[in-house]
């Protein structure tokens, strides 16, 4: 016994709930409500008959004004007790803004007549909200496509570490020299000097870097005022292995100074 669009029991039961909410029995609101893309709204005879029902309309008027694509459709609504007429309009223009004007179907068949519902559905929810009680006007509401729902977006990657050390024995635990700087890689397996391009903090820079003006200094005094600035134990507090890192590169380039020293005696 229920109309298109009301093809559930769910769908049916929700028609009737929100017809009973306006005041409408159960078989009116089986003919009156439609479910359309999850919500409920009313049919534009079933709006006009609602509201003419509450007993607050004064009066309605509908037209259309212009011919061809001037068209207007115009519905000015009074209500009882107030000054002000309510006017609601559409035009072709606005069906064409909305994509409505070569839409198969109605649009196609009854052109006017789907203006003036339009029109007459702005009039009737501005005026009469109260009685219509957020109920959407159907004719309106089958020309909104449907929303679709989004895929949810695949979780981040997780960062990998910045570096590892793949062989402990690669740092000499008495010198703390590193002996192969080969085996200093990332988990990605790229090696020591290459730079992350997304912009997040690079510890093989950072030892390049370190490196670079450990070597433009030839005193034990400049090394440890270089090692204060870059400040390797804060900057990896908690890593061990870059911590060895540093502290291999910092030895290896005070030997190199203590040679250099001994064959200058």
């Amino acid at each position: 016994m229920a109309p298109h669009g009301l093809e559930t029991p769910e769908k049916a039961m929700v028609a009737i709930m929100h017809g009973m909410e306006v005041g409408m029995t159960p078989m009116a609101a089986l003919q009156s409500i439609a479910v359309v893309n999850g919500r409920p709204t009313i049919w534009g005879d079933g709006a006009i008959g609602l509201v003419r029902g509450s007993g607050k309309l004064e009066w309605i008027k509908e037209r259309i004004e212009g011919q061809g694509d001037k068209m207007v459709a115009v519905c000015e609504v009074k209500r009882k007790g107030e000054p002000d007429i309510v006017r609601g309009t559409f035009s072709v223009d606005d069906a064409k803004a909305a994509g409505l004007w070569g839409k198969q179907g109605p649009w196609q068949q009854y052109r006017k007549r789907m203006l003036s519902m339009r029109a007459r559905a702005f009039a009737l929810r501005d005026a009469f909200a109260d009685v219509l009680r957020g109920l959407g006007i159907a004719e309106e509401a089958q020309d909104i496509p449907p929303e679709r729902p989004q895929a949810p977006k695949p979780p981040a990657p997780p960062v990998p570490p910045t570096q590892k050390i793949e062989h402990q024995e690669t740092i000499d635990a008495e010198t703390g020299e590193v002996i192969d700087d080969s085996h200093i890689v990332r988990e990605t397996g790229e090696d020591i000097g290459a730079v992350m391009a997304d912009g997040e903090f690079d510890a093989a820079a950072f030892f390049e870097e370190m490196e670079t003006s450990f070597a433009a200094e030839n005193s034990v005094e400049g090394v440890e005022e270089r090692w204060t600035e870059f400040d390797p134990m804060a900057q990896f507090e908690g890593d061990e292995s870059n911590q060895g890192i540093a502290l291999a590169i910092k030895k290896r380039r005070l030997r190199e100074i203590e040679r250099a020293s001994n064959e200058q005696e």
